[in-house]
């Protein structure tokens, strides 16, 4: 059996998950370098509600992450660009929660999670308007022209990746 690591949300709370699917963090992967298997890791930035999600999708590729999104996003539907399990995974989080698993998977370096959740994010912005957009996230706050203009030419990148 694959021996446990303990990691600690920023509730201080603890779970248990297989070091081999734990890894796939690379900030686990190198704290577990530098300290005992017996201490917990602490995450302080990681609130429980997520490390409990982040875990779900570490355990369910168990150190194999899935293979890698394709860029750009040829589809809004996640099926078409990534497996099943992986698309039902995160179409089934509020925007809410994938905001903050989005900051999570960042801080815990899991490239495979935070590209899943950077495609969703930009599933749910492709095709769209901007007014659409703004409507979908929750964006109240109109720009003049040219804060949009600076603000598109700063993004650039984005619409080249969509």
């Amino acid at each position: 059996m694959d021996e446990q690591v303990k990691l600690r949300s920023k509730e201080d709370v603890e779970h248990k998950i297989s070091r081999k699917a734990a890894e796939v963090s690379i900030l686990i992967k190198n704290t577990l370098q530098d300290a005992s298997i017996d201490d917990p890791i602490p995450l302080l930035e990681v609130e429980d509600k997520i490390l409990v999600k982040i875990i779900e999708y570490l355990e369910h590729f168990n150190g194999v992450p899935p293979a890698e999104i394709e860029k750009p996003l040829k589809s809004q539907v996640l099926k078409e660009v990534t497996d099943e399990w992986s698309a039902n995974y995160i179409d089934a989080v509020t925007l809410e929660l994938l905001v903050d698993l989005t900051v999570a998977a960042n801080y815990m370096e899991i490239q495979s999670l935070l590209d899943l959740c950077c495609a969703k994010i930009a599933s749910m912005c492709k095709d769209k308007s901007e007014e659409e957009i703004f409507k979908t996230f929750g964006i109240t706050e109109t720009f003049s022209e040219e804060e949009k203009a600076r603000i598109r030419e700063e993004n650039k990148w984005i619409e080249e990746n969509l």
